[in-house]
């Protein structure tokens, strides 16, 4: 269990069974100095998005996604006439980069759209090399998978 972090510090963590490091980030309110100017990588995360980072840690396995991303990559390639996806290649599909926090995103908008989720893995993606990957969940539980501008 992290007890502080610094948006932008590296971690190690397990991706598809091997081991990748990351960067942590915050999107979120603490990203903000007291001007409302964005803070240069360095500053401490806050409360709530370290309890959020230690919750994803603890309870996170991107290989539990393995099936969502495999649709999400076939469904982007849906008549290129490229090979499906299977499961077990998403190692040369994907490459998470980073985790992105931000626990203070829309939980819902009026137009019915999806909410932001409030942690994130973020990646490059084959499928979609000019937008990545975003693996977002909020509330403890799995949101959906999209371009990284869905949370950035």
């Amino acid at each position: 269990m992290l007890k502080t972090w610094s948006s932008g510090d590296a971690l190690t963590i397990r991706v598809f069974g091997k081991e990748a490091e990351v960067s942590v980030f915050s999107l979120g309110d603490s990203r903000f100095d007291e001007n409302e100017d964005c803070r240069e990588d360095g500053f401490p995360l806050n409360r709530e998005e370290l309890d959020c980072l230690n919750w994803f840690l603890e309870n996170v396995n991107i290989s539990d996604c393995r099936r969502e991303i495999a649709a999400y990559c076939n469904a982007m390639y849906t008549g290129t006439g490229r090979p499906p996806v299977k499961e077990s290649n998403l190692e040369q599909e994907i490459q998470i980069t980073g985790i992105a926090v931000g626990t203070s995103g829309i939980t819902q908008s009026e137009d019915g759209a999806l909410a932001d989720p409030q942690i994130s893995f973020m990646g490059e993606c084959e499928c979609d090399p000019e937008h990545g990957i975003c693996i977002g969940f909020r509330d403890q539980k799995f949101l959906g998978i999209h371009a990284q501008d869905w949370m950035l």
